[in-house]
């Protein structure tokens, strides 16, 4: 996966999979918000919609403690 690929975005203070958007939103709407594929969560983001967990992200060292990695 290269750094600007995603599969999920925070929307409404949440994470949802590109396809659990709500029907009237896009990746390009106001207040959609690409998780890039390097950036760094203190946990992997789980949709709120399907519960997809999203592990493409980087961990940070809390996070890799977290996660038991």
């Amino acid at each position: 996966m290269k750094a600007w690929d995603y599969q999920a975005v925070t929307y409404n203070a949440g994470v949802c999979c590109i396809d659990c958007l709500p029907i009237e939103l896009d990746v390009e709407s106001d207040g959609v918000f690409p998780i890039f594929a390097d950036s760094e969560w203190d946990y992997y983001p789980v949709c709120d919609a399907c519960g997809t967990k999203h592990d493409y992200v980087n961990l940070t060292s809390d996070g890799q403690l977290y996660e038991g990695s």
